[in-house]
């Protein structure tokens, strides 16, 4: 079934400004599994660099000044923020199946805003990154809209993108080669020597 794009219920959540939000966060993501890539690291050692980079880039966003539909509602770890008055929040978890508080559960900050519209009518929304299923799948994000009894009432999805993967360099190994044979050089009729008289 698909359903409606989220500016279908409230107008400020146009396709531009989402995309740019999910530009931030696929970027913060891509470049912290850039960073993080060696042998010790794992998917715990990268989810919290993840989320706190993730965070720390829309608060820097919003307070450009070069968004001025974007604002910080709650500074916190448990980062609320406002695309056009409308609160929202971020998780990197799996959108189709999504366990996370951010994703499942009203911050108490998004609360306030379910008051302000009739029943059936999204009021919690959240930005999920996906990473893909697999390490062959591109990233992208999933925004989703909840009304008050949990309903999904509309979903967008960006366009994937793709992360690379840091591949250690490998330098073959050295190869012996004979001292090269150097001769007088020959004149056009071939005689060594000639001066052509």
């Amino acid at each position: 079934m698909s359903l409606p794009h989220p500016s279908h219920y409230h107008a400020a959540l146009t396709t531009e400004r989402l995309a740019l939000v999910s530009r931030l966060l696929l970027t913060e993501l891509a470049a912290t599994e850039r960073l993080m890539s060696s042998e010790v690291d794992d998917g715990y050692t990268r989810g919290c660099p993840t989320f706190g980079r993730q965070k720390n880039r829309i608060k820097l966003e919003a307070r450009s000044g070069r968004t001025e539909w974007l604002t910080i509602v709650n500074p916190n770890n448990d980062l609320v923020f406002a695309i056009g008055g409308i609160p929202c929040r971020f998780s990197n978890d799996n959108p189709d199946s999504p366990s996370k508080d951010a994703v499942t559960v009203a911050n108490r900050h998004q609360a306030s805003f379910f008051e302000d519209f009739e029943r059936g009518v999204p009021k919690r929304f959240c930005f999920v990154v996906d990473r893909g299923a697999t390490e062959h799948e591109d990233a992208r994000v999933v925004f989703l809209g909840y009304d008050e009894n949990n309903v999904l009432r509309c979903r967008w999805t960006s366009d994937s993108v793709r992360t690379l993967q840091v591949v250690e360099p490998t330098v073959p190994a050295a190869a012996h080669l004979p001292k090269p044979i150097v001769g007088p050089k020959r004149s056009d009729s071939g005689d060594v020597g000639s001066t052509g008289t």
